[in-house]
Formats: structure tokens, sequence, C-alpha cells
């Protein structure tokens, strides 16, 4: 009885934070790159995409270099859709011309599928294109604890939305591929000077609207218990750098 009900709890919740906005599905991987085989790995990245990944209809496909972590300089690249069935369309051509340009200067590792939730993520409508820098952080709750973890998360997008809060803010839940309830939470910035601006007065708005909202100290007090809802070594926070040249145009 208690599995069904958080099965339920867990569909409610997640109906209820996506229909705020259209949310994205977003299948990783990563890309591991020797150091001499990086500029003919790019190169071949960049050829494929343009070719088979730049018109609308066809799969779109986003590359990072990851900066910091122990896979620092090798890549994730993820496939983003709005419809699941985009999944069942191989594209058995641009496949196979990925194996044989791309191929041989990579190996693959792991494979997850990730659900944007719309209700607990942030977009400021600026409309002004990909950012170069993602500050990502992943997270890993408990589950007797999921409702004091998405409380955090919910409560801090409508205090960023009630702030204005000028970055934007992606919430991603993994919904295969992970050994337990992980959750990225992904800043996107110009560059790491933008983060620190970001991270001073409108952090400190943000965090006072969110006060003003849900009474004195409950910013620290709820982020307190979502620390407390996390698994052991559930926190770690990665930098990834966005690669427009190996990714295909952004579309609506």
């Amino acid at each position: 009885m208690k599995k069904i009900f958080l099965l339920l709890f867990t569909a409610l919740l997640f109906t209820s934070l996506n229909a705020q906005e259209q949310n994205w599905i977003m299948q990783t991987r990563l890309l591991n790159v020797d150091a001499e085989d990086v500029q003919k790995f790019e190169s071949a990245v960049a050829k494929k995409t343009k070719m088979y990944n730049s018109e609308e209809g066809t799969a779109r496909w986003i590359t990072f270099r990851i900066l910091t972590g122990p896979n620092a300089n090798n890549y994730v690249r993820a496939q983003l859709e709005t419809s699941w069935k985009m999944f069942d369309n191989v594209d058995t051509v641009g496949n196979a011309y990925w194996q044989k340009t791309v191929g041989p200067y990579h190996t693959t590792e792991g494979g997850q599928f990730w659900w944007r939730n719309g209700g607990v993520s942030y977009n400021p409508g600026t409309n002004d294109g990909p950012k170069k820098l993602r500050r990502i952080i992943y997270y890993n709750y408990k589950d007797s604890k999921r409702q004091d973890f998405w409380r955090f998360r919910e409560r801090v997008a409508k205090a960023m939305e009630a702030a204005g809060h000028p970055s934007r803010m992606s919430v991603f839940s993994c919904g295969s591929g992970c050994n337990g309830n992980w959750v990225q939470v992904r800043f996107h910035h110009d560059s790491f000077t933008a983060q620190a601006e970001t991270n001073g007065e409108p952090l400190q708005n943000y965090i006072a609207k969110y006060n003003e909202m849900y009474g004195n100290d409950a910013y620290e007090q709820d982020g307190d218990k979502m620390q407390e809802s996390l698994m052991p070594d559930g926190s770690r926070i990665r930098h990834h750098e966005y690669l427009p040249e190996l990714s295909s145009p952004p579309r609506n």
C-alpha cells in the first residue's frame, strides 16, 4: 500500500508541476575522447550534426564539454525532444554515418532519460538563445523525504518568478538509467563572470522574496529540510560548456 501511495503521489506531483510549460525530454550519454582525438572528434560531430540534425523534423542533438569532475574534458551528447515518439524514429542513415565518422574517436558510456519538470523550473522569458555555461547540481533524494525535496524546489521557482530573477533554471528528473531519485538543477549563464553576478544581488533578491512569501527564515529552514532529504553523497556540482557548433540549431 505504501508503494502504491508513493507512485500515486509522484504522478500527481509531476502532473501538477509540469502543467505550467511545455516540457523537454532529454536522452543523454557520456562520450569519452582521448586528448589526441579531440580535434578530429569535434570536427566529425559538427559535420554529422549539420548534415542530419539541423532541420525541423530531425532529431535535435546538443553537445556539452564537461569542465569539472572525474569526467572533465569529455563530452555529454543529448537528444532533446518535446515528445516521446521522436525516440521511436531511428535515423539509421545518420547513425551509420556517425559510427563511420565519429565512432573511431570516442567510446560511449551509460545512457539516461530525463524529463524537465516545468513547475519547478524557471525561465525569465528573455528568448536570447542558449547560454554558454551550465552550472549543474545533481541531487539524489530519499523516497521517504520526496515531499521536503520538491517543496523547496517548487518554492524556489515561484520566488524566482516573483523576484524577476534574470537567469534560467531548468530542473530535470531522471526517468531511466539512474540508481535512485536523481535530479539535475541546471543554471544557465553566459560566463563564469555572469554566474558570479547572478549569485550576488539577484540571489539575495529571490531569497528575500522567498521569505516574504513563505515566512521569516523559510528559505533557510526549507533548504535544511531539502538537504536532509538527500541520500549520502546525494549532491554534486558540475560545470558543462555548451558547444553550438556541435549542436542542432535552437528550435521552439
